[in-house]
Protein backbone atom coordinates (compact mmCIF):
# COMPACT_ATOMS: atom_id res chain seq x y z
CA UNK A 1 0.00 0.00 0.00
CA UNK A 2 2.56 2.51 0.79
CA UNK A 3 4.43 1.79 -2.70
CA UNK A 4 1.15 2.73 -4.38
CA UNK A 5 0.63 5.79 -2.04
CA UNK A 6 4.65 6.32 -3.20
CA UNK A 7 4.41 6.19 -7.01
CA UNK A 8 0.65 8.04 -6.40
CA UNK A 9 3.10 11.06 -4.87
CA UNK A 10 5.34 11.28 -7.21
CA UNK A 11 3.30 11.45 -9.98
CA UNK A 12 1.47 13.89 -8.70
CA UNK A 13 4.81 15.86 -8.35
CA UNK A 14 6.12 15.20 -11.85
CA UNK A 15 2.75 16.04 -13.12
CA UNK A 16 2.88 19.53 -11.09
CA UNK A 17 6.28 20.23 -12.07
CA UNK A 18 5.43 19.21 -15.89
CA UNK A 19 2.35 21.71 -15.80
CA UNK A 20 4.83 24.79 -14.15
CA UNK A 21 7.50 24.09 -16.78
CA UNK A 22 4.96 24.81 -19.49
CA UNK A 23 3.29 27.18 -18.19
CA UNK A 24 6.82 29.10 -17.13
CA UNK A 25 7.99 28.65 -20.52
CA UNK A 26 4.97 29.80 -22.54
CA UNK A 27 5.26 32.64 -20.02
CA UNK A 28 8.95 33.37 -20.33
CA UNK A 29 8.67 33.25 -24.76
CA UNK A 30 5.54 35.33 -24.89
CA UNK A 31 7.62 38.39 -23.16
CA UNK A 32 8.20 41.51 -25.17
CA UNK A 33 12.09 41.34 -23.69
CA UNK A 34 12.07 37.32 -25.49
CA UNK A 35 10.12 38.57 -28.81
CA UNK A 36 13.18 41.51 -29.40
CA UNK A 37 15.87 39.70 -28.63
CA UNK A 38 15.56 38.80 -32.33
CA UNK A 39 17.19 41.08 -34.11
CA UNK A 40 13.86 41.29 -36.78
CA UNK A 41 11.68 42.04 -34.22
CA UNK A 42 13.14 45.39 -33.33
CA UNK A 43 11.65 46.74 -36.31
CA UNK A 44 8.23 46.19 -35.57
CA UNK A 45 8.63 47.11 -31.94
CA UNK A 46 9.36 50.52 -32.77
CA UNK A 47 6.99 50.63 -35.20
CA UNK A 48 4.39 49.81 -31.53
CA UNK A 49 6.02 52.88 -29.99
CA UNK A 50 4.64 55.14 -32.44
CA UNK A 51 1.56 53.58 -32.95
CA UNK A 52 -2.13 54.95 -31.19
CA UNK A 53 -1.94 51.82 -29.79
CA UNK A 54 0.93 52.49 -27.05
CA UNK A 55 -0.46 54.19 -24.38
CA UNK A 56 -4.33 53.48 -25.29
CA UNK A 57 -6.57 52.10 -22.64
CA UNK A 58 -3.67 53.71 -20.41
CA UNK A 59 -1.13 50.45 -20.76
CA UNK A 60 1.63 49.88 -23.07
CA UNK A 61 0.75 46.55 -25.13
CA UNK A 62 3.27 44.12 -25.51
CA UNK A 63 4.07 41.58 -28.17
CA UNK A 64 1.71 39.03 -26.83
CA UNK A 65 -1.17 41.41 -26.07
CA UNK A 66 -1.70 41.18 -30.20
CA UNK A 67 0.25 37.85 -31.23
CA UNK A 68 -0.57 35.15 -28.69
CA UNK A 69 -4.39 34.61 -27.41
CA UNK A 70 -4.08 35.05 -23.72
CA UNK A 71 -5.69 33.37 -20.79
CA UNK A 72 -6.07 29.71 -19.34
CA UNK A 73 -8.87 29.29 -21.99
CA UNK A 74 -6.54 29.97 -25.28
CA UNK A 75 -3.50 28.29 -23.25
CA UNK A 76 -3.45 25.59 -25.96
CA UNK A 77 -3.41 28.52 -29.02
CA UNK A 78 -0.96 30.32 -27.14
CA UNK A 79 1.29 27.24 -27.35
CA UNK A 80 0.37 25.99 -30.53
CA UNK A 81 1.19 29.75 -32.00
CA UNK A 82 4.89 29.36 -30.43
CA UNK A 83 5.70 25.67 -31.59
CA UNK A 84 3.93 25.79 -35.49
CA UNK A 85 4.25 29.36 -35.88
CA UNK A 86 6.85 30.38 -33.77
CA UNK A 87 9.46 27.65 -34.41
CA UNK A 88 9.35 28.43 -38.58
CA UNK A 89 10.05 32.00 -37.54
CA UNK A 90 12.76 31.30 -35.53
CA UNK A 91 14.44 29.60 -37.99
CA UNK A 92 14.05 32.06 -40.57
CA UNK A 93 15.87 34.56 -38.45
CA UNK A 94 19.00 32.99 -38.12
CA UNK A 95 18.70 32.03 -42.07
CA UNK A 96 17.73 35.27 -43.65
CA UNK A 97 19.39 38.90 -43.59
CA UNK A 98 17.34 41.08 -41.43
CA UNK A 99 20.44 43.21 -40.66
CA UNK A 100 18.36 46.76 -42.12
CA UNK A 101 15.47 47.77 -42.10
CA UNK A 102 15.38 48.04 -45.61
CA UNK A 103 16.21 44.09 -45.66
CA UNK A 104 13.54 43.67 -43.34
CA UNK A 105 11.00 44.90 -45.61
CA UNK A 106 11.50 42.29 -48.19
CA UNK A 107 9.91 40.34 -46.02
CA UNK A 108 7.17 42.45 -44.39
CA UNK A 109 4.06 41.50 -46.83
CA UNK A 110 4.38 37.77 -45.97
CA UNK A 111 4.66 38.39 -42.07
CA UNK A 112 2.13 41.13 -42.31
CA UNK A 113 -0.08 38.46 -44.43
CA UNK A 114 0.47 35.25 -42.07
CA UNK A 115 -0.19 37.39 -38.76
CA UNK A 116 -3.97 39.04 -40.19
CA UNK A 117 -4.84 35.00 -40.99
CA UNK A 118 -3.91 34.15 -37.70
CA UNK A 119 -6.28 36.42 -36.36
CA UNK A 120 -8.68 35.67 -38.81
CA UNK A 121 -8.81 32.47 -37.60
CA UNK A 122 -9.03 33.24 -34.15
CA UNK A 123 -11.55 35.46 -34.80
CA UNK A 124 -9.38 38.38 -33.35
CA UNK A 125 -9.78 37.57 -30.11
CA UNK A 126 -6.45 39.64 -28.86
CA UNK A 127 -8.33 42.81 -30.52
CA UNK A 128 -11.43 42.10 -28.42
CA UNK A 129 -9.21 41.15 -25.37
CA UNK A 130 -8.83 45.22 -25.12
CA UNK A 131 -11.47 46.54 -27.34
CA UNK A 132 -15.03 45.31 -25.32
CA UNK A 133 -18.24 46.74 -26.29
CA UNK A 134 -16.92 48.94 -29.44
CA UNK A 135 -19.68 51.72 -30.29
CA UNK A 136 -18.68 52.22 -34.27
CA UNK A 137 -19.01 55.94 -34.92
CA UNK A 138 -21.10 57.08 -37.71
CA UNK A 139 -23.27 54.90 -40.31
CA UNK A 140 -20.54 53.61 -42.53
CA UNK A 141 -18.64 52.06 -39.64
CA UNK A 142 -21.70 50.92 -38.22
CA UNK A 143 -22.26 48.90 -41.61
CA UNK A 144 -18.74 47.85 -41.20
CA UNK A 145 -19.13 46.15 -37.95
CA UNK A 146 -22.97 44.81 -39.18
CA UNK A 147 -20.59 42.62 -41.80
CA UNK A 148 -19.23 40.29 -38.46
CA UNK A 149 -22.54 39.07 -38.59
CA UNK A 150 -23.36 38.87 -42.24
CA UNK A 151 -19.99 37.94 -44.04
CA UNK A 152 -17.92 36.17 -41.48
CA UNK A 153 -15.94 38.95 -40.68
CA UNK A 154 -13.71 40.33 -38.15
CA UNK A 155 -11.90 43.35 -36.74
CA UNK A 156 -8.69 42.54 -39.08
CA UNK A 157 -10.76 42.32 -41.79
CA UNK A 158 -11.22 45.95 -41.65
CA UNK A 159 -8.45 47.32 -39.34
CA UNK A 160 -5.07 46.11 -41.32
CA UNK A 161 -2.22 48.28 -40.95
CA UNK A 162 -2.79 50.17 -37.33
CA UNK A 163 0.42 49.63 -35.77
CA UNK A 164 3.04 48.47 -38.19
CA UNK A 165 4.31 49.81 -41.52
CA UNK A 166 1.69 49.72 -44.05
CA UNK A 167 1.58 47.28 -45.96
CA UNK A 168 -1.00 46.06 -48.95
CA UNK A 169 -4.19 45.46 -47.60
CA UNK A 170 -5.63 41.88 -47.45
CA UNK A 171 -8.90 40.49 -48.78
CA UNK A 172 -8.48 37.91 -45.94
CA UNK A 173 -11.94 36.12 -47.28
CA UNK A 174 -10.74 35.43 -50.70
CA UNK A 175 -6.92 34.66 -49.19
CA UNK A 176 -8.60 31.41 -47.59
CA UNK A 177 -10.69 30.31 -50.18
CA UNK A 178 -7.96 30.36 -51.91
CA UNK A 179 -5.31 29.32 -49.96
CA UNK A 180 -2.83 32.09 -50.93
CA UNK A 181 -2.60 35.85 -50.11
CA UNK A 182 -5.08 37.68 -52.02
CA UNK A 183 -5.01 41.96 -52.08
CA UNK A 184 -8.26 43.80 -51.43
CA UNK A 185 -9.43 45.24 -54.82
CA UNK A 186 -9.43 48.73 -54.25
CA UNK A 187 -6.04 48.57 -53.37
CA UNK A 188 -4.75 46.75 -56.23
CA UNK A 189 -6.27 48.44 -58.70
CA UNK A 190 -4.63 51.36 -57.51
CA UNK A 191 -1.37 49.87 -57.58
CA UNK A 192 -2.56 48.26 -61.08
CA UNK A 193 -3.17 52.03 -62.08
CA UNK A 194 0.20 52.93 -60.85
CA UNK A 195 1.77 50.40 -62.78
CA UNK A 196 0.28 51.54 -65.97
CA UNK A 197 1.32 55.05 -65.40
CA UNK A 198 5.08 53.82 -65.05
CA UNK A 199 4.98 51.95 -68.06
Amino acid sequence: MSGNLGTLILGAVLGIGVIAVVFGGEAAVSRTEFCISCHSEIYPYEELKKSSHWGALGADPGCKDCHVPQGFLNFHKAVYTHVFDGVPFLIKEFTTDYSTVEKFNEHRPEAAYRARMKLKEWDSLTCRACHQNTKPPGASAKAAHKKMETERATCIDCHQNLVHKKVPENDLNASLAEGRPVLKEVKKKAEDEEEKKEE
